[in-house]
């Protein structure tokens, strides 16, 4: 003989359901700010990883082919590019002969570009000067978010210390000694 046992009905309230989808709401509401944060923040920190790159293929092509290069930033295209020294003077310089780019994300504008020997330069055009032997003169570079944070971008002579911090930074002697 068979004994059927009543299946018992088991599952969420609509009031339980509701109450579920209120609190993932609210956490959502505190989480997606913060997370948006984030994304212009790593949009800024991997343009930088991405400029120390070009910085030592730049100084790497220097050493290479024994020519002085320049790394310049175009405001007007908002990129660096690496040229040698001799073409940027504007002989013989063809859109195809540029050996590196770096496109910067719109949500990163590039500040003033400070050097040891040239001091400050404008905002809509710079650039970085490498000798045939790839070194550089002590260089400072900022990037800057809309929101004001900054971050510098802090080049030695000989490319041994490269540093990055999350700051704005006053160039000075003691800046380069570490």
């Amino acid at each position: 003989m068979k004994c059927w046992v009543p299946l018992r009905q088991s599952g969420f309230t609509l009031l339980e359901l509701i109450v579920v989808m209120v609190l993932i709401g609210i956490t959502a509401s505190f989480s997606v700010p913060q997370l948006g944060g984030f994304l212009v923040a790593d949009q800024m920190k991997t343009t930088m990883r991405r400029l120390v790159g070009i910085v030592y293929q730049t100084s790497e092509l220097a050493r290479r082919g024994q020519v002085a290069y320049l790394l310049r930033y175009k405001a007007v295209e908002n990129r660096f590019e690496a040229v040698p020294e001799t073409m940027a003077e504007g002989a013989g310089q063809k859109e195809n002969d540029k050996t590196l780019s770096l496109s910067v994300p719109e949500s990163v504008m590039v500040g003033q570009i400070w050097s040891w020997y040239g001091g400050v330069q404008g905002n809509d055009e710079g650039s970085i000067r490498f000798s045939p032997q790839g070194y550089i003169e002590p260089t400072v570079l900022y990037l800057q978010r809309d929101d004001g944070h900054e971050m510098s971008l802090v080049l030695s002579p000989f490319l041994a210390t490269v540093r990055v911090l999350d700051s704005h930074v006053v160039p000075d002697a003691s800046l380069f000694a570490q």
